[in-house]
């Protein structure tokens, strides 16, 4: 008997603990038909035209420019005007920049500097010479660097020098 007096309380809350979802239920249907979706509009769809490229000069405009080689002007001006008696070498037909030095040979008197060309080709060089497309003449060489005066048009008629160096490229 005392455990029936025992299972009898345990009896009663298990009946008092019956599902009551009905208000629960209710709260959610009602949120979902008053809910409304705050949603911004899409923006217009972009329509892309495409033009058809017509080539205008035989320049590609996707590759870099070549440096050109500069011509002399025939000009009556009164000022400085470079040489132009000398015989163009096979360094003269590429820039500087892609000329690079790889050492020099030679004994303390007369030193001779070893450029690599872009054809792949070493070739020794040394002051009086020239070098590069803007008619760089060798000034000195050295067992660290070549030291190169260029000459450029100033667009008048007449010419400026600049210096230049091509430096000793170790790997």
């Amino acid at each position: 008997m005392r455990t029936l007096l025992w299972l009898l309380p345990l009896g009663f809350g298990l009946m008092g603990c019956q599902a009551n979802t009905d208000s629960v239920e209710q709260f959610i249907a009602k949120t979902h038909t008053h809910a409304k979706a705050k949603v911004k509009p899409l923006a217009d769809p972009y329509i892309f035209v495409a033009e058809s490229f017509v080539m205008t000069s035989k320049r590609v405009p996707f590759l870099r420019p070549q440096p050109e080689i500069l011509l002399a002007k025939q000009a009556d001006i009164s000022c400085w005007q470079p040489e132009t008696a000398h015989q163009p070498t096979a360094l003269e037909t590429f820039p500087l920049e892609q000329l690079t030095m790889k050492g020099a040979i030679g004994h303390q008197r007369q030193l001779w500097g070893l450029v690599y060309t872009p054809k792949g080709e070493l070739v020794r060089i040394k002051p009086g010479q020239f070098v590069g497309l803007n008619r760089g003449k060798v000034i000195k060489v050295s067992d660290k660097l070549i030291e190169i005066e260029e000459t450029l048009p100033d667009g008048k008629g007449c010419w400026l020098t600049r210096p230049a160096k091509l430096a000793l490229v170790q790997h």
